[in-house]
């Protein structure tokens, strides 16, 4: 047997380390791949310990993969939305003075708004067509715990809305105040030639055979449910009159900020009672900063529920930037609860203001009979709506309101007793 030349190993050991070692230096210095790797894996930990921990096992099997760090994206840093503010004067040409919104062809601001008087009884009418674009609803009474919308088109057009039904006394004034075209199927005879004598033959629109395309007979069998208008072909209808003035109106005294004002509470819901069965409750949704619709829904004869309330053009919630409630004073003209004044022109009062989940306790104003009805806050500054669609509740002004929790409110509609 040969000895080991103990000296020659540790000399052939020593050669070999001296390699590895040489090579793991040229490899750290020259090859980027691995300095790229070590970063990864660094970002790969510092995901992974912000991680939310995992579901449990049974919902491990269906969980989809994490994505590897090399696909993992940083949220892109935007800057913050700049504040828009228009009014209560000098709107910019192509902004409607009604929404604060810029309209996608300013010539459509080039003529009266249309006003459809809209069905909300009987029942059979609903859903109804075309008010998710309209600039302003307008909701009143019509006594005996019934209500009527008067929906004003001006920046943007439906092709269909509805069902019409007559006219009120109130009808005047809000035609008159917003300088509108008016569409209706007719009105009780004193108010017919109230309603004829503010506006002029011309800007009352009354559905006949021969007045479509603007106003057309559906035939569904009710005729209170069979009509229904198209805005833009009211605006054309109108123009033929000879003595139609169709140019920019002024509409002057509503104010728009996309930023809230200071000095609102919590105000997230709002039911709107007018009697009976009959109710609308708006509740205010974050994400779209509206405020949604609901509607009562009769089940049976004597059950009720809440459902949205959609349009039927779209299927779509109503859904609104602002809610308002106005508080003006009704006077009955008759035993039957069939026929009111409402005092709106040169008069003012107290408002309950909704917008981006904010209630606001302030004030309206009509300061005269052809020009909007204007919103202030409680030391009478301009209150600033929110730019976008408006939902006007008109009810008595001795109507009570209740806070049923922080933030949501209930209002019921008394007047003066006839």
């Amino acid at each position: 047997m040969k000895k080991f030349n103990v000296a020659a190993l540790f000399a052939a050991m020593a050669l070999v380390l001296s390699m590895v070692l040489t090579a793991c230096q040229t490899v750290s210095a020259s090859t980027p791949t691995q300095a790229t790797g070590t970063a990864t894996a660094t970002q790969t930990a510092t995901v992974m310990a912000t991680t939310p921990a995992l579901p449990s096992a049974t919902v491990m099997a269906t969980t989809p993969a994490l994505p590897s760090a090399t696909a993992i994206t940083m949220p892109t840093v935007t800057t913050a939305q700049a504040e828009v503010q228009y009014g209560p004067t000098n709107f910019p040409a192509n902004v409607d003075p009604l929404t604060g919104l810029v309209v996608s062809d300013p010539a459509i601001l080039n003529r009266r708004p249309v006003m459809i008087k809209v069905s909300n009884f009987p029942r059979e009418g609903r859903p109804h067509a075309g008010l998710s674009k309209a600039d302003i609803v307008f909701d009143y009474s019509t006594g005996g715990g019934e209500n009527r919308y008067l929906a004003l088109f001006y920046g943007q057009d439906s092709d269909q809305v509805g069902p019409i039904r007559s006219g009120r006394y109130i009808d005047q004034w809000l035609g008159s105040m917003y300088q509108g075209v008016l569409g209706m199927m007719y009105a009780y005879a004193p108010e017919y030639t109230e309603i004829v004598g503010r506006l002029g033959q011309s800007r009352v629109i009354n559905g006949t055979t021969n007045t479509c395309p603007a106003i057309c007979d559906k035939g569904y069998g009710i005729s209170e449910i069979n009509w229904f208008a198209n805005t833009a072909e009211m605006s054309k209808y109108y123009a033929k009159f000879a003595d139609a003035s169709n140019s920019k109106p002024v509409l002057d005294g509503m104010v728009f900020n996309s930023v809230p004002p200071s000095g609102g509470t919590a105000g997230t819901e709002m039911t709107m009672h007018f009697g009976g069965n009959n109710e609308g409750l708006w509740k205010y949704d974050a994400a779209q900063k509206k405020y949604l619709r609901w509607i009562d829904n009769q089940v049976n004869g004597t059950t009720y529920n809440m459902i949205p309330q959609v349009d039927r053009n779209t299927s779509q919630q109503l859904a609104f930037s602002n809610v308002i409630v106005v508080f003006a004073k009704y006077t009955t003209l008759n035993s039957k609860d069939s026929l009111h004044k409402v005092a709106l022109a040169g008069t003012s009062g107290k408002a309950m203001i909704f917008r981006d989940g904010q209630f606001y306790d302030g004030k309206w104003q009509g300061s005269s009979g052809t020009s909007p009805l204007q919103f202030f806050d409680a030391t009478g500054n301009p209150l600033e709506l929110q730019p976008g669609n408006t939902w006007i509740s008109i009810t008595g002004d001795i109507s009570t309101i209740v806070q049923d929790k922080p933030g949501i409110y209930t209002v019921t509609f008394r007047k003066a007793a006839y």
